[in-house]
């Protein structure tokens, strides 16, 4: 793999997650949502990069578990805290 692609992809990732965990400490639900998709993408697309640098083949398995419990995580949250929307 390219250096320079590989320096490119962990900067981005860096910069990701920051704003991702910006994103996750403020304190409307939305934005806590939103905070902890970023960090999963990030902490997944993280684990395949490595898996695919230092060919660890379990790596991407896991990143796809992250993935799946991330999304089902936030539908789950979004559920609990959703309450009825105001629906009688």
């Amino acid at each position: 793999m390219n250096t320079y692609i590989l320096l490119f992809a962990i900067f981005s990732l860096t910069f990701s997650a920051l704003t991702g965990l910006r994103l996750a400490f403020k304190k409307e639900t939305s934005n806590v949502l939103i905070g902890e998709g970023i960090i999963t993408v990030v902490i997944g697309t993280l684990m395949v990069l490595l898996s695919k640098l230092f060919n660890i083949a379990f790596a991407s398995t896991i990143a796809l578990a992250i993935f799946i419990c991330g999304a089902v995580g936030t539908l789950a949250f979004c559920k609990v805290i959703g309450g009825d929307n105001g629906k009688k």
